[in-house]
């Protein structure tokens, strides 16, 4: 009998699979990492087919791990941590909350979505990732995250189409992921495990713990790759302004006085002061990642965001999620109509009602229509502006997980204290840590400065509006009619 080890140097793990799955059935494969590039080297074996039409294999098995700004165990105790520090840290990833767990399914979400954005856009590409969509329809791919701890075995386990008391299938373990470089190129050691009658049932016992013991993956994976450049067909409008814009954005950008570079019903019907805001708004994202849509009661704050979500949706291909008071829920729903805002409409109060009686679930993190969203409008943002509501909790949670830019719309951003704006910035400045050019540096000393009983009343103010005017947008009707009014008798604008 030849040797069993699989080195990538005689022997490459890529061809011992392939043909391990010319016997196989199904397929179960447990690796830390999700790699496209590992599906190129089975992709003609998953797609086989017997005499009668049937796929040959019937269906895999996935699960991968999350190890994203994951801390293992090892790195605890290269800091020198406290033993008690290191229990604490290992008893959190057996037993992790099923917040936690939730969020870590959309980190590896994410991971997925780097994958598909980063690889290269060509025909090979594009085949595999709708090979993998295919896959899911059929319901021949089945995907689960491990979170509870690093996944950090490598097992293949294939079912044979013909198994024997002696022999039901045949196993590779090792050291080598699903990618290219584990299946063909890394030094790896892999060796094959086959079945006495024992092996088999043993290892399947293992993967099924693990697999019973996962997060479920497939609807999210389906719809990341439903939207993704090698399944959702991309207008010819769509790439002219993409291209247009990659074209002049270096001359657009950080002034002002930009021009929209798409026209339709929404920006047509933007005043003048409406969209001076809409272009003001959209470089102070840019730059914080968020910011305050203030104007006074009446002044159309709701149709300037809708502007805004509609740039960004265009620009930059985001996925917006737009969160209101039940009483606004039906405007927004025809803003999103009318103006295909492409967004996901969301009242507050589910947010509440979201909360279980063990206060572990999310709805925002669970349910796949909003978790990866990635443009946040929140219209009367001041309902979050005390950290104590557990909606409050859920919405920060979210907020934590991936990318995103947010647009707070409220008249009132402070009613009694100006807490009541950090608490709001917060939701998309996560850090206290801050590039907005205040003294100290830091959003939380800031503020306590400006709190600070021993700081005269007039300071206080002076660093309150010193902050705002980098983040926030406020016009009162005074303001619009004297810099943006018109004369009712002559029709001319009226001078300043």
């Amino acid at each position: 009998m030849p040797h069993q080890i699989i080195d990538n140097r005689t022997r490459k793990l890529a061809d011992e699979i392939n043909q391990q799955l010319e016997y196989t059935e199904k397929a179960k494969i447990a690796v830390g990492y999700f790699f496209l590039s590992g599906l190129e080297s089975i992709e003609k074996r998953l797609q086989e087919k017997e005499p009668d039409g049937s796929f040959q294999i019937k269906e895999v098995r996935l699960l991968i791990g999350n190890v994203s700004n994951k801390s293992t165990i090892e790195e605890l105790a290269r800091g020198y941590r406290r033993l008690n520090t290191i229990s604490k840290e290992l008893e959190r990833q057996n037993y992790p909350k099923s917040r936690e767990r939730q969020i870590e399914v959309l980190k590896a979400l994410n991971d997925v979505r780097d994958v598909i954005s980063d690889v290269e856009q060509n025909d090979e590409n594009q085949r595999l990732i709708q090979l993998l969509h295919q896959m899911i329809v059929e319901q021949r791919l089945k995907v689960k995250v491990y979170v509870k701890s690093r996944l950090h075995a490598k097992a293949y386990i294939f079912d044979f189409k013909n198994p024997q008391p002696q022999s039901k299938g045949i196993a590779i373990v090792g050291s080598s992921n699903l990618s290219l470089a584990g299946l063909t190129n890394n030094t790896e050691l892999n060796v094959y495990v086959h079945d006495n009658g024992e092996n088999h049932d043993e290892l399947t016992r293992w993967f099924d713990n693990l697999w019973n013991d996962a997060e479920d993956f497939d609807t999210a994976l389906f719809q990341e790759m439903a939207e993704s450049w090698a399944i959702r067909p991309t207008t010819p409008y769509e790439i002219y302004i993409k291209t247009l814009y990659e074209l002049v954005k270096d001359r657009i950008e950080g002034t002002d006085d930009r021009e929209f570079l798409w026209q339709n019903e929404i920006t047509e019907a933007l005043t003048d002061f409406q969209n001076k805001a809409v272009k003001i708004i959209i470089g102070i994202i840019r730059q914080y990642g968020g910011a305050f849509a203030s104007d006074v009661v009446g002044i159309g704050k709701s149709f300037i965001g809708a502007a805004v979500v509609k740039h960004f949706s265009i620009t930059e291909n985001a996925k917006p999620l737009i969160i209101c008071p039940k009483s606004l829920e039906d405007m927004w729903r025809n803003y999103n109509a009318e103006y295909s805002l492409n967004a996901e409409v969301l009242p507050m109060s589910l947010l509440r009602e979201s909360i279980s009686e063990d206060d572990e679930w999310n709805l925002l993190v669970s349910d796949v229509k909003y978790r990866d969203r990635d443009f946040i409008l929140i219209d009367e943002s001041h309902h979050f502006r005390h950290q104590s509501p557990e909606r409050y909790k859920i919405l920060q949670d979210f907020m934590q997980t991936g990318n995103k830019k947010v647009l707070l719309l409220t008249a009132t951003p402070r009613n009694k204290s100006a807490m009541d704006v950090y608490n709001q910035i917060k939701l998309f400045h996560t850090s206290d840590t801050t590039i907005i050019p205040i003294n100290p540096p830091n959003l939380k000393d800031y503020f306590k400065k400006i709190q600070d009983k021993n700081t005269p009343t007039s300071e206080a103010k002076n660093l309150f509006r010193s902050l705002l005017q980098f983040i926030l947008v406020r016009r009162t009707r005074q303001h619009i009619l004297k810099w943006y009014g018109f004369d009712s008798k002559t029709h001319l604008k009226v001078d300043p």
